[in-house]
């Protein structure tokens, strides 16, 4: 700039720009500081210098406390069990720091608090994740193969974010490519079965009645909203809890705070008309109101979530309690396969050089991991593991065709239970949220998904005492948190970009 709006350093042409622009200037410093901060992030990403791991998983599946113990396990590598993961084994694992997240959009995953529930004189489990969050470690490591320029550095350094989110939201991703309709129409299939058929009760009939061409009454379509939220609240908290429930954010809104987005309901009588008979309702007609607030729902919800959240995902974990899903039964075990197919169909799996790293990003590995192995002797591990791969094989089948390499896993975040031989059998032990101690013997686990019901009658009478953390572990002595496997999981997700 010449003549007299010279200005000489950054700090004057910013003053200069927030006098002409007011708060449209700080808006703009953040956008272009967003905007640089990907473009280095990408390029971090292209030159095998950064990972983004997204934790994706349903809801109880443990996302947080499984977050909480990985950060542990590699912000105190010295101490932590790390006899799986290459780098600590090689010794090339030279120091792990905590590293501020410059995405503004983005909250900072409570890592020190949920450290500090867990490890405490009384411990607890971390709060359940409301909100989209990330953490950000840098690792240093010794290089595999030494370097033969004497200016040439041996050592690297590998940034690793992690992202977390409510698992209630990701179930919303199939609603991307659905129509309207198409989700009444699914709802009606759903409900006509059990538990969510019982769970309905009179709004099954109530939702069934409304003509989907009649005017829009206002103070009925609320009434009727607010019990659908009710219902799946009551989804949520069903029994051993059903996965397939949508709209997450009925359930868990976030920051966005959109109360028309948040106003439908599924017209259960839909289905029966065809499309060009639906088109032709009026924009006042119950049909077009909820459709214009579902489609509203994906725009203000769903598609900010798919964008900001995945959309520079290169590595994918994801977690799975499989043995819930076997003590649920068949029906609920089908409801997570389900949930589990359509949700990898909206992701963007597949392998490329440098300049697909850098412009258009895609996940290349995927790691499904079966959580909570504590809550079963360490004789069915193995069969918790196998019997996961038959849970997802599909799943796995259509996230390998496109060359991304996918790995299975069973773990423990928190070891809460301890094994011992009792009376001539192997039995497990905890202390469950009430502080009583809890000894059990668990059911033989199939390695393969039960056909008949008399295989499955073993497993449904059984019920898992939800166990706390173990006591003996301290914040202040910055002590590991004791997992299973968690070393494992971390080799596989990161042992080829630790060389």
């Amino acid at each position: 700039m010449n003549g007299p709006f010279k200005m000489s350093s950054n700090k004057e042409k910013k003053t200069f720009l927030s006098s002409v622009f007011g708060s449209s200037a700080k808006m703009l410093d953040v956008a272009v500081g967003e905007m640089s901060e990907n473009i280095q992030r990408r390029f971090e990403v292209a030159t095998e210098r950064r990972v983004c791991l997204g934790i994706s998983g349903l809801s109880r599946s443990g996302k947080s406390t499984f977050i909480t113990s990985m950060l542990n396990q590699l912000l105190e590598y010295d101490k932590a069990k790390l006899s799986g993961f290459a780098p600590r084994v090689e010794d090339r694992l030279l120091s792990v720091k905590a590293i501020p997240l410059k995405n503004h959009r983005i909250k900072s995953f409570p890592y020190e608090e949920n450290y500090q529930r867990i490890a405490s004189p009384e411990p607890a489990w971390p709060e359940p994740t409301v909100d989209i969050s990330a953490y950000l470690l840098e690792i240093r490591l010794r290089n595999q193969q030494k370097s033969l320029i004497p200016w040439v550095s041996n050592e690297s350094k590998l940034k690793l974010e992690i992202r977390d989110y409510p698992g209630e939201w990701l179930l919303d991703l199939p609603l991307m490519n659905m129509p309207y309709v198409g989700w009444c129409g699914q709802c009606l299939a759903q409900y006509t079965v059990s538990p969510r058929n019982e769970l309905l009760g009179d709004l099954y009939v109530d939702l069934q009645c409304v003509d989907p061409f009649a005017e829009c009454d206002e103070s009925h379509l609320f009434d009727l909203n607010k019990r659908f939220k009710d219902f799946l609240k009551a989804c949520k908290s069903h029994g051993k809890s059903l996965s397939l429930i949508q709209p997450g954010r009925f359930l868990i809104p976030g920051d966005v705070d959109d109360e028309m987005g948040l106003s439908f309901v599924p017209l259960l009588k839909a289905r029966k008309f065809s499309d060009s008979e639906l088109n032709k309702a009026s924009e006042t007609s119950y049909f077009k109101v909820n459709e214009k607030f579902f489609e509203r729902y994906k725009r203000i919800y769903v598609k900010p979530f798919l964008e900001d959240f995945f959309s520079g995902v290169d590595r994918q974990l994801v977690l799975v309690d499989v043995i819930s899903a076997m003590y649920g039964g068949p029906d609920y075990l089908d409801d997570i396969r389900e949930a589990m197919s359509r949700i990898a169909e909206c992701f963007s799996y597949g392998r490329g050089g440098f300049i697909d790293r850098l412009i258009s990003p895609k996940i290349d590995r995927v790691v499904f991991a079966a959580t909570k192995i504590d809550q079963v002797g360490s004789e069915d591990h193995e069969s918790v593991r196998q019997l996961l791969e038959a849970i997802i094989r599909s799943t796995k089948q259509k996230i390998g065709h496109n060359g991304v390499s996918v790995r299975l896993e069973a773990t423990a975040a928190v070891r809460s239970s301890r094994e011992y031989m009792l009376d001539g059998k192997k039995v497990v032990e905890g202390v469950d949220l009430y502080g009583k101690k809890k000894t059990f013997v668990n059911p033989q686990i199939p390695e393969d998904v039960p056909e008949s019901i008399d295989e499955w009658a073993h497993l449904l009478d059984f019920d898992t005492p939800t166990l706390r953390p173990p006591k003996g572990v301290f914040y202040k002595n910055h002590d590991v948190i004791p997992h299973i496997r968690i070393d494992s999981v971390l080799n596989s997700l990161l042992g080829d970009k630790c060389t």
